[in-house]
């Protein structure tokens, strides 16, 4: 690989892909031990606070705002179609790289017609178009990924559970949130019945534990103010944007709603979430345990046009309740094949 090359894909694994420590900003922690009911108490919402919307709906799709641990996060909704109301319903974890949100399932939510009650929530830090606080590392330190898991499982605390269904969520995870993903499902074992992984790591990623040396180094370089600062304004702006997402992304070319939507989360404020992830915090021990541990249905998705779906298959040989499932697209299903992700919820009962 040439220098170039190198520099290309570090560029291109910022977008979307993981890394690192912080150090004293936020720590890696040692493994929690691991609950089987909700892991954090219930945080107290005003009531206008709880699940409110926040701006107009647009195509039925709504924001909302809950509060944990001193943040204001927010999160999409899309009421249950008429009829499907009691019904159970599904959280949509997005993946976290320069200008992402939960925007990222608005395509799915909205081809989605007969749907559940749909959820997106904003993972701490993220979601600042939406008006949910960002996260400073000086000022409150966070865990990675227990800390987001944490914030989700407070949407399905304070958000899911005022609106009666009939029985727990399916949790859908994109890309590199996958360990986020697994351990809601692992930590929640009666309130998440079923696992959706998109575009996940490989089953050798997944379970091999990168090196706290690796993640403070990346993470330093990432928080440097010339060399990450650099960086990102390199990978901020829309050309750059437009072009790794055509080269890593998309099978086919990334349309202009996906460069608007990015460049709306795109700000300074922003970047704390995506210097934690593509430092390669959320990998910082296998979460091989956690996997075979779950007692819910796992679905492994990948695009045929996506070079890791072969590396996959160890998702299903090495569990007993996995399935693997392949749709025309390459690693941002959810946005270049909203209704083939709609038919895989489906297909897992929701």
């Amino acid at each position: 690989m040439t220098a170039l090359q190198a520099w290309a894909a570090a560029l291109a694994a910022a977008l979307l892909t993981p890394p690192p420590l912080g150090a004293g900003a936020f720590s890696l922690g040692s493994r929690p031990r691991r609950r089987r009911l909700p892991a954090s108490p219930a945080p107290q919402l005003d009531a206008q606070s709880r699940g409110d919307a926040v701006a107009e709906p647009i195509n039925n799709i709504s924001v909302g705002r809950y509060e944990h641990k001193g943040f204001n996060l927010t999160y999409l909704y899309k009421p249950a179609a008429p009829g499907r109301e009691g019904d159970r319903p599904v959280v949509l974890v997005h993946p976290v790289g320069v200008g992402l949100s939960s925007w990222f399932w608005i395509r799915t939510m909205e081809a989605y017609a007969d749907n559940p009650p749909l959820y997106a929530p904003d993972l701490i830090g993220c979601g600042l178009a939406h008006g949910a606080d960002a996260w400073d590392p000086e000022e409150k330190g966070l865990f990675f990924p227990l800390s987001w898991v944490e914030g989700v499982e407070a949407l399905m605390d304070e958000v899911l559970d005022d609106r009666k269904s009939n029985g727990g969520c399916l949790v859908v995870a994109q890309g590199g949130l996958a360990p986020v993903g697994i351990m809601l499902a692992e930590r929640n074992p009666i309130r998440v019945e079923g696992l959706l992984l998109a575009s996940a790591p490989t089953y050798a990623d997944i379970t091999t534990a990168i090196p706290e040396q690796e993640l403070q180094r990346n993470y330093n370089f990432l928080c440097s103010p010339v060399f990450g600062g650099l960086a990102f304004a390199v990978l901020e702006s829309r050309a750059i944007i437009r072009f790794f997402s055509d080269l890593f992304l998309f099978e086919d070319k990334c349309d202009e709603q996906w460069l608007d939507e990015v460049e709306k989360e795109t700000c300074k404020e922003a970047r704390t979430p995506v210097q934690a992830f593509n430092a390669g915090l959320l990998q910082h021990r296998s979460f091989e345990e956690d996997l075979r541990d779950m007692p819910q249905p796992l679905l492994v998705l990948s695009g045929d046009g996506d070079k890791r779906a072969s590396d996959r298959v160890l998702y299903q040989e090495e569990l007993d309740n996995c399935k693997l499932a392949t749709l025309p697209g390459c690693n941002v299903l959810p946005w270049e094949n909203p209704a083939g992700v709609v038919e895989c919820i489906k297909e897992m009962g929701f």
